[in-house]
């Protein structure tokens, strides 16, 4: 693996070298990634590292660490190539995967009720840390114009750990799909003084999903280094945890899907064994629960019965529209302290390339996040017309892939602002007194050939004014605004 000297990938909990292979050693060679893998050949360096290295430094050791992860699967096949007489060792890791998926099939067909294989938390925890009080070029490509660790890069480093993650915890041969980021809270945004780590373990597992959780904390001294790296048995967690808090905690959710029918499949369950580790799981269990709720929930069926709680909303939403009459329709009389969410919008349009594709081929998700929070901090810089501090990341959905060469459009607007300020709990940053602004970006995928768009992607992310005492309130132009405002409003109030 061709990294940098000082940016160790650092082992994971079970005292094994830091290796994707080793958590998962009966993986097969063409196991997806978080977006889906490419073929491996049979070189002696990872096949995309030509392309990972221009991605971010962190970015770059996570792929090439699960690239060749997969290639020493298919090195353990070089008997096997000579004693069969084959030179193709690609062809025969399909032929082998291939093989192991009839006699799969067929087994399953004898013993239809026998449930997969469990794993524990721990088989898939990874760590990588952050060597910037000795590395002076990672220092520089993390920082920002404010001197703190740039936060669209965090975003891309979340994603790719997320994926070998992942990767560690699924058996078999499934291609693994970023769903969704169901929260991400920042305490602070560190300056690059000291070493950062990022860690993190699947959490929850359903039929087809998981549940990933991951943390940053800053490393001291006290940190238990590569040979002394230990887990509390008590709790779960890794013993430096004690010696340094985490200042970002984050949730993404994975799914895996049959490379061939492109259909959600089964993965194995989850095994917890702390009381942490129990409660992480049960926690993940409400969520996924809510999920399924909410999208029933917004299923609009013609003559479909309103809840009490769809009723409360159509009042809120109707009580919006109502403040907002004078700015519609009498503009020179209207509150100066309040604006329309039309005049919020901010866009940026570019062509997806593949310098930023991931292993799958595909544009990676990371970058999309990346390019989606920096357009909100704009946005949110123009409406408070101060510097603003990031809170959280509410929430991204992924709709559909994005490919080379497609034009994407993100458009950004404030959906709604809290001028006196708002609670969103102790998980983020204190902000108790200082307006907020929720930021709502959307990323279409343009077809100017057949005039058609699609959605891409959706994100949501929560801005701090921290040198105002007050910002203009948004409110909507219409009744289909003022739904989406309140649907927002209603699922921020029920994260905090």
């Amino acid at each position: 693996c061709s990294r940098r000297k000082g940016m160790p990938i650092i082992p994971s909990t079970d005292r094994c070298s830091y290796n994707l292979f080793s958590t998962s050693s009966k993986k097969s060679a063409n196991a997806g990634d978080g977006h889906g893998d490419g073929a491996n050949d049979g070189s002696s360096q990872p096949q995309h590292s030509h392309h990972s290295k221009f991605m971010n430094p962190i970015v770059g050791q996570l792929w090439d660490q699960r690239q060749l992860s997969k290639q020493r699967m298919m090195s353990l096949t070089d008997a096997d190539s000579e004693t069969t007489g084959s030179g193709n060792l690609q062809e025969l890791a399909a032929s082998m995967v291939h093989k192991g998926k009839e006699e799969e099939q067929q087994e399953q067909k004898k013993q239809p009720s026998s449930p997969p294989k469990f794993k524990h938390p721990s088989a898939s925890r990874t760590t990588i840390d952050y060597p910037f009080a000795e590395d002076d070029f990672l220092r520089e490509a993390y920082c920002s114009p404010g001197g703190t660790m740039r936060f669209g890069k965090i975003l891309e480093d979340l994603d790719a750990l997320a994926g070998n993650i992942a990767f560690h915890h699924v058996v078999g041969n499934p291609m693994l799909v970023t769903a969704a980021v169901d929260r991400i809270a920042l305490r602070e945004i560190p300056r690059l003084k000291h070493d950062q780590r990022l860690s993190g373990q699947v959490t929850w597992v359903g039929n087809s999903s998981m549940e990933i959780r991951m943390q940053i904390h800053e490393v001291n001294s006290t940190t238990p280094t590569d040979n002394d790296n230990a887990t509390d048995t008590d709790n779960g967690t890794d013993t430096d945890a004690n010696t340094a808090e985490h200042w970002l905690e984050a949730f993404f959710t994975f799914v895996a899907v049959d490379p061939e029918t492109k259909r959600p499949t089964k993965i194995c369950p989850l095994s917890p064994e702390t009381s942490e580790e129990r409660a992480l799981f049960e926690l993940g269990a409400l969520k996924a629960a809510k999920k399924k709720e909410n999208r029933k929930r917004g299923q609009n069926f013609v003559g479909k019965t309103l809840t009490e709680d769809d009723m409360k909303m159509e009042q809120r939403a109707e009580q919006l529209l109502e403040e907002a009459f004078p700015l519609l329709h009498m503009p020179s009389l209207a509150d100066s302290q309040a604006i329309l969410m039309s005049q919020t919008v901010l866009q940026n349009t570019l062509i997806a390339q593949p310098q930023v594709r991931n292993l799958a081929n595909r544009i990676f998700g990371g970058f999309l996040m990346r390019r989606a929070f920096e357009l909100a901090f704009s946005n949110a810089y123009c409406f408070g017309g101060c510097w603003p501090h990031m809170l959280e990341v509410d929430n991204i959905t992924f709709h559909t892939p994005v490919d080379v060469g497609d034009l994407l459009q993100f458009t950004s607007r404030v959906i709604y602002s809290l001028p006196s300020g708002g609670n969103l709990g102790t998980d983020v940053a204190v902000h108790s007194d200082k307006p907020l602004a929720m930021i709502e970006v959307e990323c279409f995928v343009m077809e100017p050939g057949t005039a058609k768009a699609h959605l891409s992607n959706r994100f949501y992310f929560t801005f701090l004014l921290p040198d105002k005492d007050s910002c203009k309130k948004v409110l909507p132009g219409s009744l289909g605004e003022a739904r989406r405002m309140v649907s927002r409003m209603v699922a921020d109030e029920e994260q905090a």
